[in-house]
Parts: structure tokens; C-alpha cells; sequence
């Protein structure tokens, strides 16, 4: 293909771990791209899950062309601006992060009336086709919603099944990456500490203190770990669980083993993972889940729940080999992924150099050129039909 792609991205808002990315995809000579905000987030925006007002330490919005409708206007003034703007640029192509959000919605819209091919792009797992309210009209909405589509880009190996269980053609589904900024973490865990019998295994959890991500199951697993053994727990973040999550570690005498860390912001993260050994994701659901990933980066092994996007085969977590996997919820099965990794160093170190060397495919070049082939090919395929 000669002529550059002219493609549109509409995301609600920006995303700290995407920025890289849309920075290294602006740099692909074979596509225009251009992204459209719905919210721009300038100064930060408040966190639920979090329970604070947050402006993320990294760059979110230079390196790359983008463009946001007027902040202060109604959503239907906002959605016109966002359907005259793309009027006026006319993409050969849209990718949609997402579909339920205002300027998704607008995408979809003008997509359909325009005949402009769409792509979805996504974290959803093929759980969600169950779970969730209304799962029924949910899944029928979702089939109609791509049917139309020209195909969508997979982050996973769940998210692929999510795409084919919802009616889409496996033909239509283009590999890629939700990505993570790998580099960072891998500088950071290469000043990991050596082990020594005398220093202690450091167990690590990072995410929101909410029900869904669970950080109460990892202290109700670590409680029944041998306190003879030299371990401790770091929980980086904070949420609404803060107070439930310290009486717990209270009730089970743990106060000299848990230290809470506090929210971390984005640059932060990589030196509060550098010298984790295992990193646990106890979610109850979990669309996706970069902390494995990051945390695989920075050296650890890691331990996630069935509930999350990131395992399967071909996926980041691979049970047995680049970490462990067990069923969500289940903490006598996760206490038991602990013990094995305490017990055995050499699996531990096995499993934490494996993962390393896997989380290597799931940086910003890897968003960039993924991203880029499926809007090329889907645009080639547009283009040859138009002509033929």
C-alpha cells in the first residue's frame, strides 16, 4: 500500500499505559492516525477505586495527533463536534476502544451511516459473555455490534475467545497487545536484590483496595503461610478496603509482616515492583490485568486468579511455566501456590526468568505495529473491494 492509512482511535479518555504507544504508532509511516478524546483529562480526574483525585506523573498527551471536543459543553453538544470533526477528516478506517462510552457511541453511529470500516480494541475476556447484568441482551447487542464490524484487534487470549463467542469470525480478529511499558520495569528489576537465606521473600499486591480485585483473599492466603519462614507483604495502593484490609492483618497478628505502601503513581511503580519476588492478582474479575505484567518485567513471579484476562495459552501467563494460575476465589488453592514458590526457590526463580523473558512482547512498539497491520490490511481490504 503506497498512499498512508488515515485512521481514527476514539478513546473515552487517556490512558497512562497507552500514551507510549500512540506515540510510537504516530511514528509508522503507513498510517495517520489521529485520536479522539472524549475527555482530555487535562489536570487529572478523580478515581472511585482509588478514593483520591489522581494526575497521573507521566506525559499523556504529546507525541501524538489528537483531539478532544469543548469540555464545558452537553454530551449531545460534545458528541456533534466529535461526528462534524470526523465528517471533516474522514478516516478510512475507525478503531474503537471500547463501545460503550460517549465517543464510541458516536463512532459506532458514524461508522454505520458512513460505511467506514470499525474495529474494536479491548481488555474484555470471554467471561463477561456470562457475566455482568442483562449478560442475555448484552450478548445480543454485542452480536449485532459485530456483525457490522470490519473485525477487531485481540489483547489476549480471552479477549480473542470473548470476540468469537460474541459471533465474530476468527478471520477477522488481528493479533495485538495491550501494553504495558515494559522497558521501565525490567531497568527496575535489574537492581533486584541477590537472594540470601536471610532475607525475606517479599509477596506484593498492586491495584485498588476494592471487592472486585481482592486483596483481602491475599491476606486471608498468607495468614496460614509459616510464620517460621522469612517472608513479608507489600500492598501497593489504597481504596476503600484500606480499613477492612488492616483490621484483618491486625486479627491475624501480621502488622510485622504487611506494610501498606499507598497509591504509587505511574512513575513510581517500577521501583515499588523491583524488588518484589511474587506478585499476586487475586481478582474476583479482572477484563485483563497489567500487573502481571509489569511485575514478570521486573523479575518476579507471579500468581494470578482464574478470573483475569492475562493467562492461556499463547497469553503472558502460561500455569507452570511463566507463573500460576488458580480459581478465583479460592484460598486454600492460593495459599498453596504461595508455599510452593516459598518452598522452592529454583521453581520460583524458573518461573520469575521465564516471565521475564515473555513480557518482552507486550511493550508500546509491539501496540504500534500490531495496531498498525490491522489498520492497514482492513484498509487494503476496504479499499480493493471499492475498487473492484
Amino acid at each position: 500500500m503506497s498512499e498512508s492509512v488515515r485512521a481514527a482511535l476514539l478513546i473515552a479518555k487517556p490512558i497512562q499505559h497507552i500514551a507510549p504507544a500512540l506515540r510510537l504508532l504516530a511514528r509508522q509511516p503507513s498510517v495517520q492516525a489521529r485520536v479522539y478524546y472524549w475527555d482530555a483529562a487535562i489536570g487529572g480526574r478523580y478515581d472511585r477505586g482509588f478514593g483520591r483525585h489522581v494526575r497521573w506523573s507521566t506525559d499523556l498527551h504529546s507525541g501524538y495527533d489528537w483531539w478532544s471536543p469543548p469540555a464545558d459543553g452537553s454530551a449531545a453538544r460534545r458528541a456533534a463536534a466529535v461526528w462534524r470533526r470526523l465528517r471533516a477528516d474522514r478516516p478510512e478506517v475507525i478503531l474503537c476502544f471500547g463501545w460503550a462510552s460517549q465517543v464510541a457511541r458516536t463512532g459506532i453511529a458514524y461508522a454505520t451511516l458512513t460505511r467506514t470500516p470499525l474495529l474494536y480494541y479491548g481488555d474484555t475476556n470471554w467471561r463477561a459473555a456470562v457475566n455482568g447484568q442483562h449478560p442475555h441482551l448484552r450478548a445480543a447487542v454485542l452480536r449485532r455490534l459485530f456483525r457490522r464490524a470490519a473485525g477487531a484487534v485481540s489483547t489476549g487470549t480471552y479477549n480473542r475467545e470473548f470476540y468469537i463467542a460474541h459471533g465474530l469470525s476468527p478471520a477477522r480478529i488481528h493479533p495485538g497487545v495491550y501494553p504495558t511499558d515494559v522497558d521501565r520495569f525490567r531497568a527496575a528489576g535489574s537492581q533486584r536484590p541477590a537472594d540470601r537465606p536471610d532475607r525475606p521473600v517479599v509477596i506484593g499486591f498492586a491495584g485498588k483496595f476494592t471487592p472486585i480485585k481482592a486483596p483481602r483473599d491475599l491476606i486471608e492466603a498468607v495468614a496460614r503461610l509459616p510464620r517460621e519462614r522469612p517472608w513479608e507483604v507489600r500492598l501497593i495502593g489504597d481504596g476503600p478496603l484500606r480499613a477492612e484490609l488492616e483490621s484483618a492483618v491486625a486479627a491475624h497478628d501480621l502488622a510485622g509482616r504487611v506494610r501498606f505502601l499507598g497509591f504509587r503513581n505511574t512513575d513510581e511503580l517500577p521501583g515499588a515492583m523491583g524488588d518484589v519476588d511474587i506478585m499476586v492478582m487475586p481478582s474476583r474479575k479482572e477484563p485483563r490485568g497489567l500487573v502481571p505484567i509489569e511485575a514478570m518485567a521486573a523479575g518476579a513471579a507471579v500468581v494470578v486468579s482464574s478470573a483475569t484476562g492475562v493467562w492461556g495459552a499463547g497469553d503472558a501467563v502460561q500455569d507452570g511455566q511463566t507463573g500460576l494460575v488458580y480459581p478465583a476465589g479460592d484460598i486454600t488453592a492460593l495459599t498453596g501456590c504461595l508455599r510452593r514458590l516459598l518452598d522452592d526457590p529454583g521453581t520460583r526463580r524458573a518461573m520469575a526468568d521465564a516471565g521475564r523473558e515473555r513480557a518482552r512482547s507486550f511493550g508500546p512498539h509491539d501496540f504500534a505495529v500490531s495496531v498498525t497491520a490491522a489498520l492497514v490490511a482492513t484498509t487494503q481490504e476496504a479499499r480493493d473491494v471499492h475498487r473492484g
